[in-house]
């Protein structure tokens, strides 16, 4: 049986996210994490922080990757 890792279930929430909800994943990422916090959950508010810092990560990496398809090479 496969149990994730911390560092992949920040992934897999992460790339869940991106996908179903693109441009509002972030936002709702913060919201949850401060939803665990103002419940007295700080673990779960840590990894939904992290787990917002990955799609703010993934979606840098997609502006930079369309901003590289109209640049001059």
């Amino acid at each position: 049986m496969w149990i994730p890792t911390k560092a992949e279930a920040v992934e897999m929430f992460a790339l869940h996210l991106e996908a179903r909800y693109r441009s509002g994943s972030l936002k709702r990422a913060r919201k949850t994490a401060e939803v665990m916090k103002a419940k007295g959950d700080h673990e779960g508010h840590k990894i939904w922080n992290d787990v917002a810092d990955r799609v703010e990560h993934l979606r840098q990496t997609e502006r930079i990757a369309l901003r590289r398809q109209f640049e001059a090479t």
